[in-house]
C-alpha cells in the first residue's frame, strides 16, 4: 500500500476518533452543564516563560480571576514541552476530549487545526467575544482578525501572539558618525559610503583592520535596507505595477541589489561571517562587541535593560548606537520591513470547556492591561519600580522564574502601552516603524489560505537554487547572470503554478476580506 494512502487512512481514522469523541463530550455536556455559581476549573495549555509549577505568578492570577469573575477560579496550567515534543503533545491532547485543556495554545499546525474544527474539537468563539472579550477585540486589529476567521462566520482561534507591525529598523554607529565627521546617511549612495569608512577608516580608532561596515544574520532581511529601498522583499510574494502577484526573488530590482551586495562583499565592508548560518546568540555577540558600524535588527535593542544593549555598553562604554530612518532608493522609495499581523501562535477553547463563555472570561482578563502586567511582571512596588518612565526589576532573572512570571506568555501577549519593559521612547519608535514600513507592506500579500498546495509542493526546490545562487553572487562566486539563469530555471522547478495559486489566492483573499468586513461591522465592531 502506498505511503500517502496509508498517510489519508489515518488522518480520516483520526478525525473518525475525534469526531467521536467531541459527539460524546456533548453528551456528556449536557448532563453536567454547571449553573455558572460554582468554582470554575479552567486548564491552560502554556507553552512559554520558565514552565515554573505552583508559582507565585498562578496563586496571583487565581486571586484576580476569582475577584473579576466574581467566583472562585482554580487555575491548571498544563505545561508542554520542549519545541520537538510540544506538537507531539498537543495532538495527543486533542485526540482525547478527557485529557483536552480548556484553552490549547497552538503554532504551525494548520492541518491539525483545521482537522479539529471540522470536528467539533475546538468552539466558535464569535458570541462568547462579543459577551466577554473586550479586551482581545479591543487590542486585536480588523486585519488580524480577518485571518483567524472562517469564512462560514465563526472565529475558531484567536492569535496569542502578534508581532508589532514594524520590529525592525536600521541601526548605526552614531559615535563613528561623529569621529568621522559624516552625516546620518539618507540614500543608498550615502549609506554605501558611510559602510566604507565604517571598513576602512579606522573607526574605532586602534589603528587596526578590525571594523565591518554591515553585519547581521545568514537571512535576506539583514540587507533589508537595500532590498527595501528598490522596493522588493525577496522572502515575500509582491504586488507589482500590473496588479499581478509575483514572487519577490524573481523581480528585477533584486539583480540590482544582489550587484551592489557582491561589490561591497569584495570590498570588504560586508562581515563574511553572514555568508554562513550563524545563531542568533552570536549576531547578538558580534553586535555587542561593537566592531560593525551597520545593522538591520530589532526595535527592543533601544530599551537600556535589554540584555544585548547592556552588554554592548559594558564592552563600548563610549559606543552608541542610533536608530535611523529607511534608506532612499534610487526612485526615492523607502520603507523598513513590516511583520505580517497574523500571528504566530493561537489559543483555541476546545469541545472539553464546559463552560466556554467563562474561559472567554479569563482569556480576556489575562489579555487586560493590568492582569497581563501582573503575570508578567509581577506587582509594582515588590517585584519592580517605575522611575522616570523607565521599568526596573527588583528581582533576578532565577528569582522570576521561580515567582513563574512569564509562565502566560503567548496569552494574548500585548505590544502596547501594558508591555512596560519597552521605554516611552522605544514605544514611539514602535510607532514610526509601523508607518515607516507601510510602503512595502502595501506591495506585499501576506496569504490567509492555509492550504497552498503548489507552494507546499514546489517552494523547497525553488528557495534552494534561490539560495545558492543569491549567496553564492554576494560572495563573488557567481557571476550577477546567475541571477538571470535563476529566474529562467523558475518555471521548470514550479514557478508557473507558483504564481498561478499566489494570484488566485490574492484575488479570493481580497474577495474573502471584503466578506469579513461586513460581517465584523455587524458582530465585533458594536461589541467592542
Amino acid at each position: 500500500m502506498k505511503k500517502g494512502l496509508l498517510s489519508g487512512i489515518a488522518i480520516s481514522l483520526t478525525l473518525s476518533s475525534l469526531l467521536m469523541a467531541c459527539s460524546n463530550e456533548e453528551a456528556s455536556k449536557d448532563t453536567k452543564k454547571s449553573d455558572g455559581t460554582g468554582t470554575l476549573d479552567v486548564s491552560l495549555a502554556l507553552m512559554g516563560g520558565p514552565k515554573t509549577p505552583n508559582a507565585w505568578t498562578e496563586t496571583a492570577l487565581e486571586e484576580d480571576l476569582t475577584g473579576h469573575l466574581g467566583r472562585e477560579v482554580n487555575v491548571e496550567n498544563i505545561f508542554l514541552p520542549g519545541w520537538e515534543e510540544a506538537k507531539t503533545k498537543i495532538n495527543l491532547l486533542m485526540s482525547d476530549t478527557s485529557q483536552m485543556p480548556d484553552v490549547m495554545w497552538h503554532w504551525d499546525m494548520n492541518k491539525e487545526f483545521q482537522s479539529w474544527a471540522k470536528a467539533g474539537a475546538v468552539q466558535d468563539l464569535t458570541p462568547y467575544l462579543q459577551e466577554n472579550g473586550k479586551n482581545i477585540i479591543n487590542y486585536y486589529s480588523k486585519e488580524t482578525m480577518f485571518y483567524h476567521w472562517d469564512p462560514s462566520g465563526k472565529i475558531f482561534r484567536i492569535p496569542g501572539d502578534v508581532s508589532e507591525p514594524g520590529t525592525m529598523t536600521t541601526i548605526i554607529r552614531k559615535d563613528w558618525l561623529e569621529k568621522l565627521g559624516l552625516e546620518v546617511p539618507t540614500t543608498v549612495d550615502e549609506y554605501i559610503e558611510v559602510l566604507k569608512a565604517f571598513t576602512h577608516d579606522d573607526p574605532d580608532g586602534n589603528g587596526k583592520d578590525d571594523t565591518y561596515g554591515i553585519s547581521g544574520e545568514n537571512l535576506y532581511r539583514a540587507f533589508a535596507p537595500f532590498f527595501l529601498a528598490y522596493g522588493v522583499d525577496p522572502d515575500q510574494f509582491m504586488i507589482t505595477e500590473d496588479g499581478t502577484v509575483k514572487y519577490g526573488s524573481t523581480l528585477p530590482q533584486v539583480r540590482e541589489v544582489l550587484q551592489i551586495l557582491q561589490d561591497l562583499y569584495k570590498e570588504g565592508v560586508i562581515d563574511p561571517r553572514m555568508l554562513s548560518p550563524i545563531e542568533q546568540a552570536k549576531v547578538d555577540e558580534i553586535m555587542a562587541n561593537g566592531k560593525i558600524g551597520s545593522i538591520y535588527r530589532w526595535v527592543a535593542f533601544f530599551n537600556p535593560d535589554f540584555n544585548h544593549h547592556m552588554s554592548f555598553k559594558a564592552i563600548n562604554p563610549d559606543g552608541e548606537y542610533m536608530p535611523i530612518e529607511p534608506i532612499k532608493g534610487p526612485d526615492g522609495f523607502a520603507s523598513d520591513l513590516p511583520a505580517d499581523e497574523i500571528g504566530w501562535s493561537f489559543l483555541s477553547v476546545t469541545a472539553a470547556a464546559e463552560e466556554p463563555g467563562e474561559v472567554v472570561k479569563v482569556i480576556d482578563r489575562i489579555a487586560s492591561p493590568e492582569t497581563y502586567k501582573l503575570v508578567t511582571y509581577g506587582k509594582e512596588g515588590e517585584h519592580y519600580e517605575m522611575k522616570d518612565g523607565q521599568y526596573k526589576s527588583l528581582v533576578n532573572p532565577d528569582e522570576m522564574n521561580k515567582l513563574g512570571l512569564g509562565n502566560y506568555n503567548w496569552y494574548v501577549q500585548r505590544k502596547d502601552e501594558a508591555n512596560i519593559q519597552n521605554t516611552p521612547e522605544v514605544i514611539e519608535l514602535f510607532n514610526k516603524r509601523a508607518e515607516t514600513s507601510m510602503p512595502i507592506r502595501e506591495k506585499t500579500v501576506f496569504f490567509k489560505a492555509i492550504s497552498r498546495p503548489a507552494w507546499t509542493e514546489y517552494g523547497t526546490d525553488i528557495n534552494t537554487l534561490r539560495d545558492e545562487t543569491f549567496w553564492g553572487i554576494i560572495s563573488g562566486n557567481l557571476e550577477i547572470s546567475a541571477f538571470d539563469e535563476f529566474v529562467k530555471k523558475y518555471p521548470e522547478l514550479g514557478g508557473n503554478e507558483v504564481d498561478e495559486e499566489a494570484n488566485t489566492l490574492y484575488k479570493e483573499q481580497e474577495k474573502e476580506f471584503e466578506e469579513f468586513s461586513k460581517w465584523y461591522d455587524e458582530n465585533i465592531e458594536p461589541y467592542k
